[in-house]
Formats: structure tokens, sequence, C-alpha cells
């Protein structure tokens, strides 16, 4: 039974539709529905089950599969290093006398006859083959190359870990040359000769070896100091690890006794030369006993290739070091400045090349020195400013290095200001909290562009990701002014004024050249055009509801004061000629319904004003000219009803009141704010006559006051 549902289910042409139909009609009661619901879903169950059992299998054996890929991989590595050996012994076999010109035991004489000096020389030449031999397998380092005294002294595989929590990160070998240390990361998904891609050459004078005690899971590791940086490596056994250990430190003690002996060489050939030119200069006209040269201050930095570079050349290194350790940055880049120019007018010799590249390096601590102060961590201070960071950054533009400058100074400027954002707080009403928002936030803004512009004054391609940065700032902070007032706590007339302020402030930006008026308005599009039309909806449908009520009756006041200050109510919201209307002493020919509408007409004005862009004009237009047709059509039907033909006199009465003071205030305040007339609330003065029983007119307004500016 089971097995023909299975069939049922797993068909092609199944239809769960069609099944649940014919079982339907097939059941007699629930009982057998209820059966069938359980058939169906305990064979859900066993489906489920079964799949996680394959899902189990499957992922055993993708384990397995990947222990053996991984055993044949180290398999496949001492392959490789067995035919590499097996090639450096027929090369060493190629190079053998086949001639039997010497007799058994010659070589044990020979080399007893050889001198010591032809010994190394020899060692030194097979370990410059090797070092060749070796260094087909690494990428991009054919630079390493150049120097002829430079041979290869000890090389192994390591593994570099993480010097905070010991972890691995990736697979090296490391040449230990007779001047410097390179570091080859190795290539996972290359096949080939080529196994290994250049990574760093550190000089040996900048190498300092640290053992590291075997601790936990982290044994055979040892540290590297490189000024500025540590690098932690792993040897794969003890004996590895001290081996390292001990040629690192023989080859710097070699590398200081040949530079002593070069420098005693260079020294007394430049005594020698100076000693031969002065006995020139005493055979010479030249009563002074000098030659014309060492006169000239120019060229006593620029010495011949054959007497070598100048003692501050050779010295520049450890200066920069010094400099870079002291945090004297501008002194740092005035030697780089002096170093560079200097081997802009060296030759080109091997010699030069490498001081030229030991230069390089310490430029790359310096930038990277200069970096580290400009990126946020948790435990740097925020509050040095904008000019704090100046500094750094002019320096890394100066070393040809803006794009990072660039990148790393709006990053700092972004948490200076994501820190000023989390320090405010909620308080008191939206409009406060929105002030203080736009203050920060644009202040930071305005303040960044200025700063921008005094760190990378000639660099203009910088300024397109200053303009991608500020756009994403202000998307943050759209984000941000939405949730706090696009809220069911705010009104139209909260949101009309935050929006105000947000625009005041934006536009102060185009004091730097920066307009991000256009893309705040697509940010908060959508929620001010909803807050618009929510607006209109429920102005007319409190007009709906008003005249529901409405009985045309005049307001009637019991005391003076009561009027009196009716009228002030009138004047604050612009309409001063209402005096006209009134009649005996307490009584206003205007009815309750008429003087609300007025109030929430005007109000609503003064708040989409404030709303007015070019994306919102003909929502706002539509929607004035939709609210006062409402109270206008309600007039029109009031004035036909047979249950006010009393009334009819209040009704014109009020309906002249609309149009020709209240709608030509409205008129007047829409021209004064816009600069130009609504171009249809005109219009509804041509109704004058049929509401009204006059022609249409527009009386002078004799007084108005602009309180939504």
């Amino acid at each position: 039974m089971a097995d023909l549902l299975v069939k049922k289910l797993t068909a092609e042409d199944f239809s769960s539709e069609r099944y649940v139909q014919d079982l339907t009609q097939s059941s007699v009661g629930g009982l057998e529905l209820q059966h069938q619901r359980q058939r169906i879903q305990q064979l859900s169950e066993d489906t489920n089950a079964q799949l996680k059992k394959n899902v189990y299998m499957n992922y055993m054996q993708f384990i397995e599969t990947a222990k053996e890929i991984s055993y044949l991989e180290g398999e496949m590595y001492q392959l490789s290093h067995m035919i590499t050996e097996q090639k450096s012994l027929l090369t060493s076999l190629l190079e053998l006398s086949i001639t039997g010109e010497r007799g058994p035991g010659s070589a044990a004489q020979d080399m007893i006859e050889v001198n010591p000096q032809e010994i190394k020389e020899k060692r030194e030449r097979e370990n410059r083959k090797k070092l060749t031999a070796l260094l087909e397998k690494v990428e991009g380092c054919s630079h390493v190359m150049e120097v002829a005294e430079r041979h290869l002294v000890f090389d192994g595989d390591l593994v570099e870990m993480n010097q905070d929590d010991y972890t691995a990160l990736q697979r090296v070998h490391a040449y230990l040359l007779n001047d410097s240390l390179m570091i080859a990361s190795w290539l996972s998904d290359r096949r080939g000769p080529v196994r290994y891609k250049f990574e760093e050459l550190y000089p040996l004078d900048q190498v300092l070896p640290v053992n590291i005690k075997d601790r936990g899971t982290t044994k055979n590791a040892f540290k590297v100091l490189i000024f500025p940086d540590t690098r932690v490596f792993q040897a794969p056994n003890p004996k590895s690890k001290q081996d390292w250990l001990d040629e690192i430190e023989r080859a710097k003690h070699n590398k200081l006794a040949a530079d002593k002996q070069k420098a005693e060489l260079a020294h007394q050939q430049r005594d020698r030369q100076q000693s031969l030119t002065k006995e020139d200069s005493l055979d010479s006209n030249n009563p002074f006993g000098e030659d014309d040269d060492s006169l000239n201050p120019f060229m006593q930095d620029s010495q011949p290739a054959s007497m070598g570079p100048p003692e501050w050349l050779a010295e520049l290194p450890e200066e920069l070091d010094q400099a870079i350790a002291q945090r004297n940055f501008e002194d740092a880049v005035n030697l780089i400045d002096r170093g560079r120019e200097y081997f802009d007018c060296a030759p080109k010799t091997p010699t030069y090349n490498e001081m030229r590249r030991t230069l390089e390096g310490r430029v790359r601590s310096l930038v990277e020195v200069l970096q580290a102060e400009l990126r946020v961590t948790p435990e740097k201070s925020l509050q040095g400013g904008p000019r704090a960071a100046r500094r750094a950054t002019t320096l890394l533009v100066h070393l040809n290095k803006s794009v990072q400058a660039c990148d790393l100074f709006l990053k700092h400027r972004g948490a200076i200001l994501k820190a000023g954002l989390k320090r405010l707080r909620l308080e008191g009403k939206t409009v406060v909290y929105i002030r203080q928002l736009c203050s920060i936030f644009f202040h930071n803004l305005l303040e960044t562009g200025r700063e921008f512009t005094k760190a990378f004054p000639a660099n203009r391609s910088c300024t397109s990701a200053f303009v991608v940065w500020a756009h994403t700032e202000l998307s943050s902070f759209a984000n941000m002014f939405s949730r706090h007032v696009f809220t069911t706590q705010s009104n139209l007339t909260t949101v009309a004024e935050c929006i105000s302020r947000a625009d005041f402030h934006c536009q102060q930006l185009s004091d730097i050249g920066l307009d991000l008026t256009f893309a705040l308005h697509t940010q908060l599009l959508r929620e001010v055009e909803k807050w618009i039309k929510d607006g209109q909806e429920k102005m007319v449908e409190a007009v709906k509801l008003r005249a529901q009520e409405d009985t045309w009756k005049t307001l009637q006041y019991n005391s003076k004061e009561q009027l009196q200050k009716f009228l002030d109510d009138m004047n604050d919201i612009g309409i001063a000629n209402v005096e006209s209307y009134v009649f005996d002493d307490t009584s206003v020919g205007l009815t309750n319904n008429t003087v609300q509408f007025t109030r929430t007409f005007l109000a609503y004005l003064e708040d989409v004003i404030r709303l007015y862009w070019p994306e919102t004009e003909v929502l706002i237009n539509q929607s004035l000219m939709s609210i006062f047709s409402a109270h206008l059509k309600h007039c029109k039907s009031s004035l036909h009803d047979p249950l006010f033909k009393n009334e009819v006199v209040i009704i014109k009465r009020n309906s002249a009141f609309l149009l020709d003071v209240v709608l030509s205030l409205a008129e007047h305040r829409f021209a004064e704010a816009r600069g130009y007339d609504h171009p249809t609330l005109a219009s509804l003065h041509q109704l004058q006559s049929a509401l009204t029983g006059d022609g249409p007119s527009k009386p002078t307004i004799s007084k108005y006051e602009s309180n939504f500016l």
C-alpha cells in the first residue's frame, strides 16, 4: 500500500490538485481523510530521515576523499623534491671530468694544495648555481639575481602564523641569502616548475630571529623581527627550527664582517686616490694644488662609480629607521626625497639598484606607519578632529600614495561622524532632536570638505571618491532621519519643520561646491509624498464630516472678551478684516465650520510649502485644489438644499468670505513663497456668481503676516 502511494507521489505527471480532488471524492467521512493524512505525513518523515542518512554518507565520503587528496598532494610534493635533487645530481655529474687525466688519490692531494680562498669562492659559485636553480620555481624574483655577490645560504619550507593567536596563515618558502632574507608564498593552484610567488626581500640588517618556546599546539615556531613588523614562522621539526636560527645569526655575522672589510678597502682606495690627486695637483699649473672639480660643491655627493656610494647614502637606511621610530615623519620624507634624487642621477649598477630597493623598503615601512595613523581602531581616540589627520594625509600624498591616503582619510572622517551621531541622545521633541542631528551631520560634512580640499589641493581625481563618500554618508543620515521623523507620533507640521531644517543645512554645502539637495530629496521623496497625500485625505475627510454636522448657524459669543480673542486668533493666521463680519456686539456672520476650515487649510498650506520641491510640485498643487474644491462643493450643495432655505444669506456670506478672503490670502502666500502664482487656485474665483450671485472678484488683503518662513 505504501509503495503504491510512493509511486503516485513520485510520478512525473503528478498533480497535487488532482490527487486531493480524487482523494476527497473517494474517501467516506473525516476518519478516512485523517488516515490518509497520517500516511502522507509518515511518508514525509521517512523521506526526511533517508535524506539525512544520504547526506551523512556523502559527507563521510567527502572527508575520506579530502584526506586521500591531501595524502596524494604530499606524495607529489616529495616526488617533485626528489626530481629536483636528481636534476642537481645530474648537473654535478656533467661537470666532472671523464678524460681520465687524474689518477687515484689526486683529488685529495689537490684539496690539500688548494688555497682556502679558492675553496670558499668555489662553494659560493655552487651556492649561486643552486640559488639560480631554486629561483626558477619563484615567480617575480628576477631582480634578486642582479647583485653579483649574492648567493644562497639556506632555504626551506615554513608555515607563516598569526602573531596574535598563532593560527596558520599561509605556506611559504624562505631563502636565506648572504645579504638578505627572501619570502615566497606557495601557489596552491599552480602546476609546473613555478610553484611560488615572490613576496618580500628583507635586508639582513633588518632581520632579527627570536626563539618561541613550545606551548600547547604551537611547536617549532620562531619570530623574525623585521622593522616595523613581526612575522612568525613554524618549522617542520625542532632540528629545522634550530638550523634556521643558527643560519640567520651566522649569515648576519658574515655580512657584518664582509661589510667591514669592504669599508676598509673602500677607505684605503679613497686615501690612495686622494694621494694620487694631490701629487697630480703639485705637478699641475694650479697654484692652489687643488683640482677644479673639488671646488664644485655639487661634485661632492656625485662620486664616481669606482669610488662607491657616499657615506651619507650608506647611512640613509639607519637614519630613516631612527626618524620613523621617533615619529619625525617630515624628516623621514626629506631623507627619502634626497635619496631618490641621488638615485635618479646615479649609474644603474647592481649595487645602486640594491640600495634603491633598500630605500623603497623603508618607504613602504613609513607608508605603513602613516596609514596606521589614519586607521580607525577601537583603542584609538577620535577627539583630534580633522586637523590631526592632515599631517599623515599630506605626507602620504607627497609619497605618491594619494589613493590610499584618500581612502583612509574618508574612513577616518566617517568614524568621527559616526561617533558624533552616536553621542546624540533622543531627548525632548522630535524637532529639537532633528535640529541637533542636522547640525552635527552637515557641519561634519562641511568641515570634511574643507579639510579634503586642503589635504588634496592638486589631486582632483580624488574628488570623485569624496563625492561618493558624501552620498554614502547622506544615505545613512536619511535612514536615521526617517526612523525618527516619519513615525505614527508625528504630524504634518513636525515633518515639514524637520524637512525644512534638513534642506537649510544641506544648502550650506554649496560653500564647498557640493550640492546634495537632489540626493537628499531622492532619499526622502517617497515618505514626503506619502505624508502630503495622507494630509490631503485627512483634510478632505474632515470637510465631509463637518459638512454632515453643519447647521449654518453664525457664531455667538457670551462676552466681548471672547469675541476679541477670536479676532486676535484670526489676525494671527493672517486674516485682519474679520471685523467687517461682526454684528451686534458679540455675533459674527461666519459659521464654525467656515472658521475651522480656514484655520486648517492655511496651516496645511504653510506645511506643504515647506515640502515644495520640484518633485512634489504637481502633488501639492493638486492637493490644495482638491481640499478647497471639496469645501466649496459643500457650500454649493447647501445653497440648493431645502433644509437650509432660511440660511441662504448666511451661506452666501460664508462663500464670499472663502473666495474673497481665504482663497485670495492662500494665493498671496503661495506666490510670495514660490515667486509665482498657483496654476489652478485662481480658477475657483469663477464660482463666485454661482455661490454668492456676484461676479468674480479678488479684494485686496489689508494685512498679511507670514509665520511659516
